[in-house]
């Protein structure tokens, strides 16, 4: 069980509050309006009576008519609730869809070659060669990801084999399976579930690039600053094909000095050195106070007048806001959130996450990855 509050809560409480419900004596044979009265046809419940002063009647419609901002409030709240309950149900059914289909076709093409070399289906999985796990993929493993870590690389050599070896045994059954489909004429037309997603913000990397990862962050975000060791390395390693562009979504529930944070950011970005005081947040996370983000932005070079008077005008927090519109569009409640060409992808993850669905993407761009420069 759990407590509920409604938009009929919320139209009791006003009139309550307006002292037009009756509380003490009412008239002979009144009945209470029913929540039904007002759910089932809301062009006729708009008139319902709802109470009485005297002879005087008031419907719900001059109670919602006084106070109608609230009320616009809660109806633009529960429709964007809904839109997300919708998105969230769309991708679930896509996602399952797209698994069941997969698995059905694989077996599709592990049947059809079983049948044309006469053997059985173990038999041809058990041809399947998996690569080794070799000490230099476990320590670039590490360098890659060592921003993340918590523990030495002993420590976490074991773990760091097994997911390896995990992600060995993946690809090469994918790329067995791939191999089948493509040899037996077998096309999944189920591309990967994305969304419509505004590259809009500060960008780095290359106009052109066919790869666009639109990133929802927040400068006090641990885990932001922890993605940030991925997003340099896969910039470093893809330098035509990928840009990033960052949207902000300071969570100040958690977060405190976020919203001054991101705000410094977009001052930052009006001087054109956007970049420069994003880098220097994520440096140092204990300077996210305004007295210290004027401090970095005097010390990057940042025109002190403007900056600070950046920080008082009502428009940059307008702007924040757009940023936070558009991430309550599409769901986004934690940070980091990246959209890989519209593909979702969730937290802190391995930069072998990113590179799996960057080149991903480029094949299905018919675009050949570029050979990642590794430092």
């Amino acid at each position: 069980m759990r407590c509920k509050f409604s938009h009929l809560g919320a139209l009791g409480l006003a009139a309550a509050a307006l002292g037009l419900v009756a509380l003490g004596a009412r008239p002979a044979g009144a009945a209470d309006v029913r929540p039904a009265d007002l759910d089932e046809a809301p062009a006729q419940a708009s008139q319902t009576v709802i109470a009485t002063v005297g002879s005087e009647r008031i419907t719900a419609a001059e109670v919602a008519g006084a106070n109608r901002s609230e009320f616009d409030a809660l109806e633009s709240n529960y429709r964007l609730k809904l839109r997300q309950l919708q998105a969230k149900q769309a991708q679930a059914r896509y996602e399952l869809l797209q698994q069941h289909l997969g698995r059905m076709l694989d077996q599709r093409a592990l049947d059809m070659e079983a049948k044309a070399r006469g053997m059985t289906a173990a038999a041809l999985l058990a041809e399947i060669k998996v690569p080794v796990v070799t000490d230099d993929e476990v320590h670039r493993f590490y360098d890659d990801n060592k921003g993340r870590a918590r523990d030495s690389f002993e420590q976490l050599r074991p773990a760091i084999s097994q997911y390896l070896a995990a992600q060995h045994d993946q690809e090469a059954k994918r790329a067995f399976y791939r191999a089948l489909r493509e040899k037996h004429d077998i096309t999944s037309l189920l591309g990967p579930y994305r969304v419509a997603v505004a590259a809009s913000g500060p960008v780095r990397g290359k106009d052109a690039a066919p790869v666009t990862i639109v990133e929802f962050g927040d400068f006090q975000c641990p885990y932001c600053r922890e993605a940030e060791d991925s997003l340099r390395t896969v910039l470093s390693r893809y330098p035509d094909q990928v840009r990033i562009v960052f949207r902000n979504l300071p969570l100040p529930s958690v977060h405190p000095n976020a919203t001054v944070a991101a705000e410094a950011g977009l001052c930052a970005e009006r001087q054109g050195m956007f970049w420069q005081m994003h880098d220097a947040m994520y440096q140092d996370p204990s300077a996210l106070s305004e007295n210290a983000l004027k401090d970095t932005a005097k010390r990057l070079g940042l025109r002190m007048d403007g900056f600070s008077a950046c920080l008082d005008n009502p428009q940059t927090r307008e702007q924040l806001d757009a940023d936070h519109k558009a991430a309550d569009e599409l769901d986004v409640t934690s940070t980091p959130y990246f959209f890989i060409n519209g593909r979702p992808l969730k937290g802190s993850v391995p930069v072998e996450q990113f590179e799996a669905v960057i080149t991903d993407e480029l094949r299905r761009l018919g675009t050949k990855p570029d050979e990642p420069k590794r430092g």
